[in-house]
Parts: C-alpha cells; structure tokens; sequence
C-alpha cells in the first residue's frame, strides 16, 4: 500500500532550498561588496603614497631645501571627484624658502592630480638651517 505525500510537505522542501540559496546570493552578494571596498581602498592608498611620494622627491631634488624637515602627508578619499588632501608641515628658516617649498610642492601635485587641494602647515624659524 502506497501512502499519498500532503501537498504541504512537499512545498515546505521547496522553500527552504529555496531559501537557503537566497540566504548563500546574499551572502555572495555582501562577499563581492565587501571585497570592491577593499579594493578601492588600496587603490586609493597607493595613489596617495604615490603623490606624497612624488612631492618628497621633489622637495629633496631643490638644492636650498634639501635638508630641511618639511613633509608632505597624502590622503586620497574614496569618492572619485572628491580632490586629494596634501597636508604640508614642518620647520623653514625664512618666508621665501616656505614660498619657495610651497611652488614646488604645488607644481609637482599639479602635474600628478589637478584637483588636489594643499594645506600649508610649515611654521617660520629662523633657528632652523638646512644640513
């Protein structure tokens, strides 16, 4: 004798397969976003150490600041379009060398990225002389 199977067991088995695989889509889905941010992370990153990079080998390049304690800081945000933050701190002997610091900094910044925005944090001290 054959017993009849009720309707409603046999659909209980479709729906949690069916919801187990949702549950794994979703789980893949977070994964893949999880893994894009990191990514982007790390692009960003690099394009800052890039920049901050760049910059530095300029300022050691100039014969009248090299030996100077001036460093340049990148930070790259996440957003395209949103423009890079290049904070510059550090000690100069006299406002013409901070002038002179400063125009080379934003020559060089320009040529890698149009749109960063630079932040003069270098402080004026006649007691500070280049090595």
């Amino acid at each position: 004798m054959q017993q009849a199977v009720p309707q409603a067991a046999a659909t209980g088995g479709a729906g949690s397969t069916l919801t187990v695989l949702l549950l794994l889509a979703g789980l893949l889905v977070i994964v893949a976003i999880g893994v894009k941010l990191y990514d982007l992370k790390r692009k960003r990153d690099a394009e800052a150490v890039h920049l901050q990079a760049q910059v530095s080998d300029a300022l050691l390049r100039d014969q009248s600041l090299f030996g100077l304690a001036v460093t340049p800081t990148a930070t790259v945000p996440w957003w395209s379009g949103t423009p890079a933050r290049l904070e510059v701190t550090g000690h100069v002997p006299t406002p013409e060398a901070r002038e002179r610091a400063l125009r080379i900094i934003e020559q060089e910044a320009r040529s890698l990225r149009p749109d960063v925005v630079i932040v003069d944090r270098m402080e004026i001290e006649p007691a500070v002389r280049a090595a």
